[in-house]
């Protein structure tokens, strides 16, 4: 455990919090355990009131729980692509553990603070979508999802 809350979880091999009804998680692709010396850094956000609200929706039991996930580095104004760590030297995994950190402090930290305030970011998200910075970025039915369920889940508290 880390003094941020997060967690190891061994079974999905990712960092990750609960955080009242949305679960935030870092992992790597590919996973860094099969000794992969190339990888891309993720974030996710989900939340099993999603899943419900979708398993309600379809008639299905098992549905996804995610809610916004992709590379951390998408998240910054630098990058547009998944941008690949190449790590073969110990000079070069510590530039990259610096600045994948790095991203984590500055983008996806702040982020993830956005789903303190659902309210905020229900108008947030139907005004500019999850990514306001990457334009055409966001996927329209998903945030449509988003917005119905948890202005849903609203109403009921």
């Amino acid at each position: 455990m880390n003094p941020l809350g997060y967690k190891y979880r061994k079974s999905k091999n990712d960092i990750y919090k609960k955080d009242g009804i949305f679960v935030f998680s870092f992992y790597f692709s590919p996973s860094i355990r099969f000794g992969s010396t190339t990888f891309t850094a993720f974030f996710d956000v989900s939340s099993p009131v999603i899943a419900q609200w979708r398993s309600e929706q379809e008639g299905t039991e098992e549905t996804y729980d995610g809610i916004v996930g992709t590379s951390i580095a998408r998240l910054t104004h630098r990058y547009d692509d998944f941008p690949r760590y190449e790590v073969s030297t110990l000079l070069e995994r510590e530039r990259s553990i610096q600045e994948i950190s790095g991203q984590i402090q500055d983008y996806a930290l702040p982020f993830f603070a956005r789903f303190s305030n659902l309210p905020k970011l229900l108008d947030d998200v139907e005004q500019e979508g999850f990514f306001p910075h990457r334009k055409g970025f966001d996927v329209p039915k998903r945030n449509r999802e988003f917005i119905e369920c948890f202005r849903e889940y609203l109403q009921k508290q």
